[in-house]
């Protein structure tokens, strides 16, 4: 090879180099491109018993869906990861809790769409539970979500 091929593969070498640093380095992290979550409740003793919730556009959004109609509603909330003024963290219930509930209509394809309003670039989760008659059980939380 001559010095001048050996040059300019060094100089490539280089631009790729540079270049694959500026992509990732400018590339959302794992936290931040999880633009939306999920979050499922399922009755043990039942194979078909369950619920899911979902959010979308950094927690502007959130649907959530009842699989059956047997009398146990699915109810979701957004919880918001605050600082608590004595240092420690918590999560703060924040928008409506969106239900839906097969024996009842809704739109969305039969989930029910509710509007939320996270903070950008606040961490929030979503908490999903089942509900019947002012009884609530079976519940569970997605994992952190980055607005």
């Amino acid at each position: 090879m001559s010095i001048r091929s050996s040059k300019l593969l060094v100089r490539a070498g280089t631009v790729l180099a540079a270049a694959l640093l500026v992509g990732f380095g400018l590339a959302p992290s794992a936290a931040q491109a999880a633009d939306n979550g999920t979050a499922f409740w399922k009755n043990p003793d039942s194979v078909n018993n369950g619920g899911r919730a979902q959010s979308s556009s950094e927690g502007e959004n959130l649907l959530v869906l009842d699989y059956r109609s047997d009398g146990w509603g699915t109810r979701a909330q957004l919880q918001v990861k605050t600082l608590d003024p004595a240092g420690y963290w918590y999560w703060k219930n924040t928008g409506p809790v969106c239900f839906d509930d097969t024996n009842t209509g809704s739109g969305a394809g039969g989930a029910t769409h509710c509007d939320s309003n996270v903070a950008e670039n606040a961490t929030y989760r979503i908490h999903i539970w089942a509900s019947n008659s002012g009884t609530y059980k079976w519940h569970d939380y997605s994992g952190e979500i980055t607005a």
